[in-house]
């Protein structure tokens, strides 16, 4: 019979070369631009449907939000079939980033703070059934969602005057939580550095955002668990640019932070880099499960880039105004340039 180990080093050898082929499915910058440059929403949807990234799903479906789920679905469904079962939970860690925006859209929803022209965030690839969410937070049904979830929500729902913001905070930080346990159950370095470097970068975007706020309002929306302590970023601009420039985040970015931080453009830039860099570090890790983790990343990614040009298009942004809040775009090539 064979050992446990040869049977974990066969399932892993199998998913590095399913991934070689599914990495010719994923975009390149060219689909990008192409993406870009369509004149309209359905003519950017037709584009969609010719890209190699499509060919997986039901070619009947057209519509452009639509097919990013069916496709996320797909791919979710292809990662967990590389992986060992043993390992599957280890990439809620991707998925919970998508449920992270449903339950906030429900959470204000069900108290009245969700605008009239707000709609439901889709995706193929998240961790919970969005209809167990539904249930829970707008019937109390905890169906088979995890017991930590579903006294989450009730709590929250039974807090009065939240505001849509402390609310996004509440499941930011919860999300972050249950992310931080997948991490440590994968016993990934790898993994631990790139989550812990998504919260930086989080609490960093946050902290800007509210710099000019007391350090006391600042410090209930900035999460633990990244590198840098967030009492270091909940500050003015200068503050915080001296946190980064004294943690492992400063080799990434360019000496002259204070004008970065001033650059959201920049600062995303730079910020897509670090990430890239921590996902490229994983294809060296071999028989392991951090090259799947890392192509289930970029997937997301891709897919969230795809899904801001269909937003921008409905809204009719030009390509210029798109690029500016598009987010960078990552290639499936494991290398970083």
């Amino acid at each position: 019979m064979p050992s446990s180990s040869t049977i974990l080093g066969q399932h892993f050898a199998y998913a590095h070369g399913r991934m070689g082929v599914l990495k010719l499915l994923m975009l390149e910058q060219s689909d990008v631009d192409r993406l870009l440059g369509a004149k309209d929403l359905r003519e950017t949807e037709k584009i969609l449907t010719e890209l190699k990234l499509t060919n997986v799903i039901d070619q009947g479906i057209s519509e452009g939000h639509a097919m990013l789920e069916a496709v996320g679905s797909w791919m979710r469904n292809e990662v967990e079939k590389m992986s060992p079962i043993s390992s599957n939970e280890i990439f809620g860690i991707l998925w919970l980033e998508n449920d992270a925006p449903l339950l906030s859209y429900l959470l204000k929803k069900d108290k009245g703070l969700s605008s009239e022209i707000s709609q439901e965030p889709l995706n193929g690839m998240s961790m919970y059934d969005p209809d167990d969410l539904r249930s829970l937070v707008q019937d109390g049904t905890s169906g088979q969602l995890p017991k930590t979830l579903v006294t989450f929500v009730k709590t929250l729902k039974a807090k009065e005057e939240l505001s849509a913001q402390e609310i996004d905070s509440a499941v930011t930080k919860f999300i972050v939580q249950m992310q931080n346990k997948l991490s440590k159950n994968s016993g990934s370095r790898s993994i631990a550095h790139y989550l812990a470097h998504r919260i930086d970068l989080f609490n960093i975007r946050t902290a800007l955002r509210l710099s000019k706020k007391d350090t006391k309002e600042v410090l209930p929306f900035l999460i633990e668990g990244g590198t840098i302590d967030p009492k270091m970023l909940a500050g003015e601009t200068d503050a915080i640019a001296s946190a980064i420039s004294r943690s492992s985040l400063s080799i990434f970015l360019p000496k002259d932070l204070e004008s970065l931080l001033n650059d959201p453009i920049e600062f995303e830039q730079s910020a897509a880099h670090i990430i890239a860099s921590d996902i490229a570090k994983m294809w060296n890790v071999p028989l392991s499960i951090d090259p799947l983790f890392a192509f289930a990343a970029i997937t997301l990614g891709q897919l969230k880039l795809i899904r801001t040009i269909l937003i921008a298009k409905n809204n009719e942004l030009t390509p210029q105004e798109t690029k500016r809040v598009l987010p960078p775009f990552i290639t499936a090539s494991s290398f970083v340039s």
